[in-house]
């Protein structure tokens, strides 16, 4: 009987196989460190041959002894895939959710497994990524509770920063570049993840199909007794955006999902009252914003033109909707 593995690495693949390839290579200089580590690329119903040109670089390049591909039949979203590729090996002792358009600096994965070693009270770790020019993207957030949101949706914390700092999502205010500490919450992009806590409280929330799942996530970890952790000390390159460009997601869909995952996130951490509450926030404040630009700007403004699409995505019954993801397999069991 084959032993769980140490750590397996899911890589989650929609029509990116260039990008993904990449991935491995930068994952095949790391794996030699951590012996019975694996990876699992999931392609989550492409149609467009991903699958099997990744099946072909994997047997060409030899790394057959540590990476597969699991192809799904349809696309359920970012958290069913995810969600189907742990299963792949759901005893393992660590996950590393990792997003397809990344490359993985050397020693990172050893880094990240001897941090958790270290302090069995982290759940959840990330550290720092950057943009293909050597920029840092923020991982480390805040968690969007009622009353941040409400300063948000009214600009208030980039109108009135010093008395709304506290409200700003972003966290400012200290060095992600030297800094290591616990944070609310981490984004997705690179997730190393304890095993036994996953398999405690779950995987990603396929209520959700793209945005949304890892604050969601994060907020489990917590309410566990875990801790979301994050660590500067070694950095990978997250290109960012590859999966939902408009080739592979239309603007008018990757939208509907960023606004249903906002007012989802809000009523799986807060409840539906407080949801509610957000969405009638956030239609006034569109409804007034569009005024205004017609009165300044005119409709021919792009900007008008944006704000009508947010408030048409709004109006609709799907954004206070959770995604329902096709249930061909089913999830990681939330059990012991």
């Amino acid at each position: 009987m084959t032993s769980p593995p140490e750590l397996l690495v899911v890589v989650v693949n929609y029509r990116t196989p260039d990008v993904t390839l990449a991935c491995l290579r930068s994952l095949a200089a790391e794996l030699p460190a951590l012996p019975g580590a694996r990876v699992v690329v999931v392609d989550n119903g492409s149609g467009d041959g991903s699958a099997r040109r990744l099946r072909a670089a994997i047997d060409a390049e030899g790394w057959g002894a540590w990476a597969t591909v699991l192809a799904l039949a349809e696309n359920g979203g970012f958290a069913y895939g995810n969600n189907r590729g742990i299963a792949a090996a759901p005893e393992a002792r660590y996950f590393l959710l990792l997003n397809s358009d990344t490359v993985v600096s050397r020693g990172s994965l050893r880094y990240c497994r001897d941090a958790m070693d270290r302090d069995p009270a982290v759940g959840a770790l990330s550290c720092t990524l950057l943009n293909a020019d050597g920029s840092m993207q923020n991982v480390a957030r805040r968690f969007p509770t009622p009353l941040r949101r409400a300063a948000g949706a009214l600009g208030l914390p980039w109108r009135l920063p010093r008395a709304f700092a506290w409200a700003d999502l972003d966290d400012p205010g200290w060095d992600r570049w030297t800094t290591r500490r616990d944070v609310e919450w981490l984004g997705g992009a690179f997730l190393f993840v304890r095993g036994d806590l996953v398999r405690r409280i779950g995987g990603l929330d396929e209520d959700f199909f793209f945005y949304g799942e890892d604050v969601e996530f994060c907020a489990r970890v917590w309410r566990a007794g875990y801790r979301c952790r994050y660590d500067p000390t070694v950095s990978i390159v997250h290109l960012g955006g590859t999966s939902s460009d408009p080739s592979r997601l239309a603007t008018g869909h990757r939208l509907a999902h960023a606004w249903r995952a906002r007012h989802l996130v809000h009523e799986k951490l807060y409840g539906r009252r407080s949801a509610a509450v957000l969405l009638a926030l956030d239609r006034a404040v569109i409804a007034a914003r569009l005024r205004v630009l017609a009165w300044t700007a005119g409709p021919t403004d792009a900007r008008y033109a944006n704000a009508s699409a947010v408030q048409a995505v709004l109006r609709s019954a799907e954004t206070v909707r959770p995604w329902r993801p096709p249930r061909a397999a089913a999830p990681p069991s939330a059990g012991g």
